[in-house]
């Protein structure tokens, strides 16, 4: 007498395999395997059902237990040694390749009946083909626009963001993209990576105009930081606030610490107490560093305070990158920023090849399936659904490639941008008729949040200066200006190896008019220095011969007033030794790895 065994109940991750996951009228997985023969009219009889059946049999089978694996790894992940997470580290590792294998393996024959209907066609199905790249040691450049479906059901769920492995067109998603956003959330968020999710777009400016579009509504009013990039302040001015178009309030907060945002804050409040009684939300956006100045705002307690009225906090965190500020990873969440923005065009990529940007958020601002609703926020609201799905401007895998890349070098490039600013800055406050407006400078106001805010106190590697010369005009000032070049590149950007200069007032700030850019500190002979990785004493021997050339004839021996070259040379050794120290001794040692 045999014993009958009932089948076991059907997953809901089995169903997730079917052609059918809709549709299934199954209750096990034979019932549902034999669904799947029947939906390509495969008859279960012949050789070719059974094997495919067995296949499909063992593959629901696995689906469900690495379902298994993966809530295993959940539950028991932070309690394990380190010793045990390397040996199921290598175990998962090595379960993918098999999995890559039995695909490899399944090459040849899909390969072979495709040519068998397809003899006379130079076409070839490149699902198999692409298998190898699993093992590239890089991300791969997915260079396609469209993708191939596996069924009608299946695409179905990706139209509705509900198969996150399944992209539909590169507009959207490209698996390259997506390792870069993966990149750059664990860089940006480490330990709290888990609760956010970033979206990457072909520029800085379209980031933040996504962002700005999704936060804000017709007539909210937004608090912004004065010293916020000109193409930031020209899309606020000349489209957010106009009447016409979204009739955003700005609110320009002059300010960088707690106590001046929350008297800022509560005059915004009483300023515009109707428009808020009427609906009007209040956001905030804010810079830090900011351009041109590099100076820095204490982002915990303007986010905390912020938070506390129930406003939105945006910032731009592209001047500090992942190295020198971390503000995702902020013990307290309320004193984190809602949105985290990066120029990636600036240190991140760091070769001055690619314009990018990305803007991270918590999951549940930045996607939802179609449906869903989550912590006050349905999926319509979402960054994804209601600006990226349909706006158009992602970042392509070639980009996203370079940013990859450019991102193994970052922090090496600051360590070295640090020392730069801190020599750099230090030679030119050394003379009494050089301004120097540079957090790194100890004296400076902004000295003390920068030691708050920023790993070890490092200072942001872009700065102004000017020469205080009165009697300079400003054909005079050019010649000067122009003899920087080639040591200092006169180029708009920042962030690249080499170093920069420009005039703001005549370029990236020439959208403010004079009293704004006065009120940004900017005049007419303020010079943006953005520090690269070159060597800073080359540099400043360079900027020591343009002013003989140029300025000596002005002012005889101006360029002689500046520190000894013997004192110049102490400083730098002392600030080398002193920052790789600072570096090193933020590392964790060799007895706590081991732990």
């Amino acid at each position: 007498m045999t014993q009958s065994h009932s089948a076991p109940a059907l997953s809901a991750a089995s169903r997730t395999l079917s052609p059918r996951r809709h549709t299934t009228e199954a209750q096990s997985v034979p019932e549902l395997v034999n669904e799947q023969l029947a939906h390509f009219g495969i008859k279960p009889d012949s050789a070719y059902g059974k094997a495919l059946a067995d296949t499909a049999t063992h593959l629901y089978a696995a689906h469900d237990s690495v379902q298994q694996l993966w809530q295993v790894t959940r539950e028991t992940l932070d309690g394990l040694d380190k010793a045990d997470k390397l040996a199921y580290f290598n175990a998962k590792k090595f379960l993918s390749f098999q999995i890559a294998k039995v695909l490899d393996t399944l090459q040849n024959p899909f390969r072979q009946t495709w040519q068998s209907l397809n003899q006379d066609s130079q076409q070839h199905y490149p699902l198999f083909d692409n298998v190898p790249a699993l093992f590239s040691a890089t991300p791969a450049v997915v260079k396609t626009a469209t993708y191939v479906y596996a069924c009608t059901e299946w695409v179905e769920e990706a139209f509705e963001g509900k198969e996150a492995t399944h992209q539909i067109y590169s507009r959207l998603m490209n698996p390259t993209n997506i390792s870069l956003a993966n990149a750059i959330v664990d860089l940006e968020a480490g330990p709290n990576a888990q609760e956010y999710l970033a979206w990457n777009f072909n520029s800085g400016m379209a980031a933040i105009d996504a962002m700005l579009s999704n936060v804000l509504s017709h007539g909210d009013v937004l608090i912004v930081s004065r010293n916020v990039y000109g193409g930031v302040f020209q899309l606020l001015h000349d489209y957010f606030a106009r009447e016409n178009r979204m009739a955003i309030t700005l609110a320009w907060f002059d300010g960088y610490s707690e106590s001046e945002f929350e008297a800022h804050l509560e005059s915004v409040k009483t300023q515009y107490a109707d428009k808020l009684a009427a609906g009007a939300k209040l956001h905030v956006y804010i810079e830090s560093p900011c351009n041109p100045h590099g100076l820095v705002l204490d982002v915990p307690a303007i986010c905390r305070r912020a938070h506390a009225e129930n406003a939105l906090v945006m910032l731009d965190s592209t001047l500090a990158t992942p190295v020198l500020h971390k503000p995702l990873q902020h013990a307290d969440k309320a004193s984190r920023p809602d949105y985290v923005m990066h120029s990636y065009t600036k240190d991140i990529c760091g070769t001055g090849t690619t314009t990018a940007g990305v803007v991270i958020g918590e999951t549940h601002r930045m996607f939802q399936p179609k449906g869903h609703a989550t912590q006050g926020v349905d999926w319509s609201q979402t960054l994804f659904w209601d600006v990226y799905y349909i706006k158009g401007s992602f970042l392509d895998s070639e980009k996203a490639f370079d940013v990859l890349t450019g991102m193994k070098t970052l922090n090496h490039r600051m360590l070295s941008k640090v020392i730069n600013t801190q020599v750099f800055t230090r030679f030119l406050s050394s003379h009494p008729n050089v301004k120097v407006n540079s957090h790194a400078l100890p004296e400076h106001p902004n000295a003390g949040l920068r030691e708050k805010m920023h790993q070890h106190g490092w200072p942001c590697a872009l700065f102004t200066a000017e020469l205080d010369i009165p009697e300079l005009n400003r054909v005079e000032f050019a010649r000067f200006f122009d003899a920087l070049e080639p040591a200092f590149g006169h180029q708009i950007s920042i962030g690249q190896t080499n170093t920069l200069i420009l005039c703001p007032a005549l370029t990236s700030h020439s959208e403010l008019s004079r009293e704004e850019q006065e009120k940004a500190g900017i005049r007419l002979t303020t010079m943006r220095i953005a520090m690269g990785s070159d060597n800073v004493r080359q540099l400043i021997a360079h900027f020591v011969l343009a002013l003989k050339h140029a300025i000596d004839p002005i002012v005889p021996g101006f360029s002689e007033q500046f520190m000894s070259a013997e004192e110049l040379d102490t400083f730098y050794f002392n600030t080398v030794e002193t920052v790789h120290r600072q570096q090193a001794g933020s590392q964790p040692s060799l007895v706590e790895l081991l732990s």
